[in-house]
């Protein structure tokens, strides 16, 4: 079954500012259809929203639908529903299948789906600008692979829940892009409401219960870490993490 876990992750540090487990996805993301979003053990960085969005997306087997599916789907829609439809061979596998063949197969669909490149520099935020070339590039991979990895160690099973994709979009009003409206449904009725801002093609925000930004709740994360360790500190972590999420 969905291990209950962060949005992105799945233990978290205590110098995280941890969130209680069981709290990205039934008031947080269903991570997992668990209510869950957990803190890093190691890593001073709540598993955002983003991966509660894709955590959610982990957790769907089956599409739901609804009156309104009989609509043509928006190309932002049909992204976000491709992409779960690329996940599901391996969900349905995930039983049969180790954390690092998880990650091994999650890969390709998430890098494709998640503009993560752009996703890490404005979880950043300003210190961005300070941080070398080599810096950034090892920052964008480190932080990719450790989203992989999170969402491959929180997938063991699948227990029932289908997703919604709305067909159209809304406008994004403030930075540009359209919002995709989606909702979780769990067996026993609960929905959870999970929105993505899609942006050249591509996610590179989530909004929880349609308000909670990812990339802000990330960003305030990385600040700490960054005023502590630097550029260097926050590949550290990641990566250490990483490690770790994929047993060593």
């Amino acid at each position: 079954m969905l291990q209950s876990g962060p949005c992105i992750g799945a233990s978290v540090d205590a110098n995280l500012n941890p969130i209680p487990e069981k709290a990205w996805l039934a008031d947080r993301l269903v991570a997992h259809v668990s209510n869950g979003i957990s803190a890093m053990k190691d890593i001073k960085l709540r598993l955002s929203l983003s991966m509660t969005g894709i955590a959610a997306m982990l957790a769907l087997v089956l599409f739901g639908s609804t009156p309104s599916q009989a609509q043509a789907l928006s190309p932002a829609a049909r992204h976000i529903q491709t992409y779960y439809q690329q996940l599901l061979p391996t969900i349905q596998q995930a039983g049969r299948l180790s954390v690092r063949d998880r990650d091994r197969r999650f890969g390709p669909a998430i890098s494709s789906a998640f503009d993560l490149g752009t996703m890490t520099r404005l979880a950043v935020g300003p210190a961005w600008s300070s941080f070398s070339g080599a810096q950034q590039a090892a920052v964008r991979e480190a932080f990719t692979r450790f989203i992989i990895a999170d969402y491959a160690s929180q997938v063991s099973d699948y227990s029932g829940e289908s997703f919604v994709v709305e067909p159209q979009t809304s406008a994004e009003s403030r930075g540009g892009g359209e919002i995709v409206k989606t909702k979780l449904l769990q067996p026993g009725g609960r929905t959870v409401t999970i929105n993505y801002l899609v942006r050249g093609g591509r996610v590179i925000d989530v909004y929880l219960n349609g308000t909670i930004s990812d990339l802000a709740t990330r960003r305030d994360e990385f600040a700490s870490i960054i005023a502590s360790g630097g550029a260097d500190g926050l590949i550290k972590r990641l990566r250490d993490r990483t490690q770790t999420l994929l047993g060593g």
